[in-house]
């Protein structure tokens, strides 16, 4: 197996379960850095310091690292935030520049169901419960804020 040359495809919070780097075989890892390599047939999941020794890149890995969790701290307080229910009875949220809204479907056959929208966004599925909702809300806006 190749030691170097190796570039980053993807990286994944595992979230609460972890698993082994796939380099060293030794490091509990809970963000996973997905490596590839041209003479190498399979992808590798491996922890951040075996990532920036693998692609020589002691930035990037880092970068991916913090952002991972970023994400997840702001994910663990995004039910505590303070929802704001405007004059329609919808649950709102102003932050990093976007206005979220979070309501009950009105179609009969949603009867039940909550969505979301960020922005003039619609998100494409329905949940459960207005808490649900908040959360794909949030994966959305990530998505948004990934994108910029």
């Amino acid at each position: 197996m190749p030691h170097k040359g190796w570039r980053c495809i993807d990286a994944d919070d595992l979230g609460e379960t972890s698993g082994v780097c796939g380099m060293c075989g030794r490091e509990e890892i809970r963000y996973v850095h997905v490596m590839e390599h041209p003479e190498y047939p399979e992808h590798l999941e491996v922890g951040c310091v075996c990532a920036e020794k693998m692609a020589n890149d002691y930035e990037g890995p880092r970068q991916r690292e913090a952002r991972l969790k970023n994400k997840a701290a702001r994910r663990s307080r995004w039910l505590t935030r303070k929802w704001r229910v405007s004059r329609k009875g919808n649950l709102f949220l102003n932050t990093d520049g976007f206005n979220i809204i979070v309501f009950p479907c009105k179609q009969p056959w949603k009867q039940g169901k909550w969505g979301f929208k960020v922005d003039d966004g619609f998100g494409n599925n329905v949940y459960a419960s207005a808490n649900e909702a908040k959360i794909g809300a949030f994966e959305a806006l990530w998505e948004r804020l990934s994108d910029d």
